[in-house]
């Protein structure tokens, strides 16, 4: 017996979409903020700065274009993010900042992949 596809209403996409974008960037600018605090001002070093912030701004073109691929590449990117802040919480001694950027880096991760998920639904719907 084959699968009934829903139908897709086109507004109520388009209205997720754009909240998962608005909420992309928040944290988008919130972890790269982190890192410039963390790093330029609490005690790391312009090389951890580097290393951290590099990775996040090779998608930052494909984002501003908002194509689906970047979108894609940015929660790949994210899964080490989120595996070191998570290693990084689970250690006695850390400071906030390594919860601050567990809960970004999953919070951005799942809107990047709904965003995603979403530009695709809506392309399919208006073609």
């Amino acid at each position: 017996m084959a699968r009934k596809s829903k139908a897709i209403d086109p507004v109520r996409v388009a209205r997720k979409l754009e909240i998962a974008r608005k909420l992309n960037w928040v944290c988008y600018g919130g972890l790269l903020l982190l890192f410039a605090v963390w790093n330029l001002f609490i005690g790391g070093s312009i090389k951890w700065w580097l290393l951290q912030t590099v990775p996040l701004l090779l998608v930052l073109p494909g984002l501003l274009k908002q194509r689906q691929r970047s979108y894609l590449w940015l929660c790949f990117i994210l899964l080490l993010y989120i595996t070191a802040g998570i290693v990084d919480v689970m250690m006695p001694g850390r400071g906030w900042q390594h919860g601050v950027l567990t809960a970004l880096s999953l919070i951005l991760f799942v809107s990047a992949m709904m965003t995603s998920r979403w530009q695709v639904q809506l392309h399919n719907a208006n073609t």
